[in-house]
């Protein structure tokens, strides 16, 4: 029966995914609803299992075979470490020549997957020995000793191609994340590499969120250096104080268990960084100067280490060397194509330059590859940023509003939503927001912001907003 269970939920997920209603699902098949009802609570025949897969393209029936082969003896021992194994796209529609575009995309998903040092990938050609067949993720694991299992299917029509994937976890069947990608297919190989920078740049953060829950699940004597970074790394995606402080904890304590371990160094840099950036610490200078610390250790130990290359480019940034910055920043994106906030805190130094136009695309691509996960707002506050520069304040405004809402704590935020609802004439919405920034402390002056923005190129566009929307001097 929890076989049974488990159909009915990929069958839930599939109508979760292609937002069809169960009615219309009924409808399409022909089972009429009670079946239908049935058959999402696990209660089915083989010919409506038949019937679901003819409409789907789903190979149902399989898993309860293969179900039951693993019931009698097939089993592998439980991966180390963090690993996945992406098998091969399916083909769904009638257009034999869509086979290399599934192929392609499952490929070159594997070969981005495989810049994240932290994962182990397993190679395409063990992954692909599934191609064709009728699989449950479970004896995929088995096979292959991995914990992760990223699928997915390919269908076009009409000039248009959609793109499913899922990332399972391999061990319990359950599934971490899904998305859809509809696209035109008039350039297939720009839309192959901006679907596999998408499909990376989302289940990223799940793969560090779901191993932060394992570490968490061990004996906290027995969780390594590891097991310690990821945890972290979960806590800071959300970006309070308190997480935060209790991130700078867990990393501390990594180092001390692996003094030499590169990305705990990096992690921790960037913890320090935000940390100063956010006045959680009572001397900024100092969390900056260790966050640079950090960063140049975590350097020197890994020069590939992205999250380093990110911290070390802010602090050129702050600095004004914004060429310099721009360089560190290039170079983690070169270690880590599909890394989002990379690519907004790029934006963001390209917007401080006066290279507007590239600022808003880079804040813009960002926003594309991870629309789920803004950062606590950040991500749609550097690209309303980069709209505010070159003044589209009307384009801006919604991001802005989005970002407040996400952190409603952060100053920053509030400032740029003042400023836009300034140049725009909405003096009550800017008095409204500019007391809940107040409340936040220390009053907000312009005075103050202007020194902040000296040598930034869109200082004077941001300053006159703040002037229309009455922020005292």
């Amino acid at each position: 029966m929890a076989d049974r269970k488990q159909i009915a939920s990929f069958i839930r997920d599939f109508l979760a995914r292609e937002r069809i209603s169960r009615e219309q699902f009924a409808f399409r098949t022909k089972l009429g609803k009670s079946t239908v009802d049935k058959l999402l609570t696990g209660l089915y025949s083989d010919k409506t299992l038949s019937v679901v897969e003819a409409h789907t393209g789903l190979a149902l029936r399989p898993l309860l075979v293969a179900s039951d082969t693993l019931a009698s003896g097939v089993s592998s021992h439980a991966p180390e470490g963090p690993s996945i194994a992406v098998l091969p796209f399916l083909n769904l529609s009638a257009d034999p020549a869509q086979d290399l575009f599934a192929e392609g995309i499952a490929e070159d998903i594997t070969t981005a997957l495989s810049r994240l040092r932290w994962l182990l990938v397993i190679a395409r050609g063990s992954s692909f020995t599934f191609q064709g067949r009728a699989v449950d993720v479970r004896h995929v694991a088995a096979e292959l000793g991995v914990r992760y299992v990223l699928e997915g299917s390919v269908r076009s029509a009409g000039g248009r191609i959609r793109v499913t994937s899922q990332l399972v976890d391999a061990e319990s069947g359950k599934h971490i994340w899904a998305e859809r990608y509809d696209r035109d297919l008039h350039d297939i190989f720009a839309m192959q590499d901006e679907i596999t920078a998408s499909v990376v740049a989302a289940i990223e953060p799940h793969l560090y969120a779901e191993e932060g829950l394992r570490a968490a699940r061990r004996n906290p004597e027995s969780i390594d250096a590891w097991g310690l970074v990821v945890r972290a790394i979960s806590l800071l995606n959300r970006t309070g104080r308190w997480h935060n402080e209790e991130a700078r904890g867990l990393l501390m304590r990594a180092i001390e268990l692996d003094p030499l371990y590169a990305r705990a160094h990096a992690i921790l840099s960037w913890a320090m960084w935000w940390a100063a950036r956010c006045y959680y610490l009572d001397d900024l200078n100092e969390g900056y100067r260790t966050a640079a610390r950090h960063a140049e250790e975590a350097v020197a130990l890994d020069p590939a280490e992205p999250w380093a290359r990110l911290v070390l480019g802010m602090g050129h940034s702050e600095a004004r060397w914004q060429d310099r910055a721009l360089a560190e920043l290039r170079a983690a994106l070169d270690l880590n194509p599909s890394f989002a906030l990379g690519h907004t805190m790029s934006g963001w130094v390209l917007t401080r330059m006066g290279r507007f136009e590239e600022g808003v695309a880079e804040t813009a691509l960002a926003l594309r590859m991870s629309p789920l996960d803004s950062f606590a707002g950040f991500y749609t506050s550097f690209h309303g940023l980069a709209l505010i520069a070159m003044r589209r304040f009307e384009k801006a405004l919604p991001f802005l509003r989005a970002s407040v809402a996400a952190l409603s704590d952060y100053s920053g935020h509030h400032h740029s939503l003042i400023c836009c609802c300034g140049h725009l004439g909405l003096l009550e919405e800017a008095r409204q927001v500019l007391s809940a920034r107040n409340r936040i402390k220390p009053p907000m002056r312009r005075s103050v912001i202007a020194a902040r923005l000296e040598g930034f190129a869109y200082r004077d566009v941001f300053l006159e907003g703040l002037e229309k929307a009455g922020v005292p001097e």
